[in-house]
């Protein structure tokens, strides 16, 4: 499904974010919807295709319908969290093993970056010292150097 010009963001909410010639498929994954809807449209801006999903659960149906290149979740979700969710994604078999997952918290401790060194992140930054434009930076820095 293409939308132009966000015409399906009420009929189709988490598929709303697309433009006509996509590069690369982010899968974005944030329980709260101010934040989901604004780093959604600066990533469209920078020409990604992005898809939204409010939490785990519904991140797991969009990844098995659309492959993303990248996933950028939320770690504090309920009832599934980032750390599930990116658990079952690198499961899941050799695309889910290779797929970048990016992970945006509010937690900042040595234990919660401990238990994100597991499930092989391609970044972590905490929301609160880290704006909009540094997490696009970061999504075109993992995507460049793929290429590399």
């Amino acid at each position: 499904m293409v939308c132009v010009n966000n015409s399906c963001a009420f009929l189709y909410p988490r598929l709303c974010y697309t433009f006509p010639m996509p590069n690369q498929k982010i899968l974005l994954v944030e329980d709260s919807e101010p934040l989901r809807k604004v780093l959604a449209e600066k990533l469209v801006d920078e020409n990604f295709e992005v898809f939204t999903a409010g939490g785990g659960e519904e991140a797991l149906k969009v990844v098995e319908e659309q492959h993303p290149d990248m996933i950028i979740t939320d770690i504090v979700m309920f009832p599934m969290d980032g750390l599930e969710l990116a658990k079952q994604v690198r499961e899941s078999g050799p695309w889910g093993e290779k797929v970048f997952i990016f992970a945006l918290t509010n937690q900042n401790s040595a234990e919660e970056e401990a238990r994100l060194k597991t499930l092989r992140l391609d970044a972590y930054l905490v929301k609160a010292e880290t704006g909009l434009d540094d997490v696009v930076k970061q999504v075109k820095n993992i995507f460049k150097d793929k290429k590399k």
